[in-house]
């Protein structure tokens, strides 16, 4: 039983370091692409003129209560 415990930890180490590894590699070419985007003058996210700003959602005028618990019956 001991043997095939450590076997899954080792499957299980072995996948997140997969996961790490491809969370690195994704981290590299995303700071890549933005770098490139900054240095070619891209501004990133540019709302185009023709189209209106997002507006502010007013704030709403009712309060939200709390939850709370339930008290016990009996």
């Amino acid at each position: 039983m001991d043997e095939r415990w450590q076997r899954i930890l080792r499957v299980m180490d072995e996948a997140f370091a997969d996961y790490l590894t491809g969370m690195v590699a994704l981290r590299k070419r995303v700071v890549g692409d933005v770098k490139r985007k900054l240095s070619d003058g891209e501004v990133l996210d540019r709302p185009r003129r023709d189209q209106p700003l997002p507006r502010e959602r007013p704030a709403s005028a009712v309060r939200h209560r709390r939850a709370r618990g339930r008290r016990p019956r009996g």
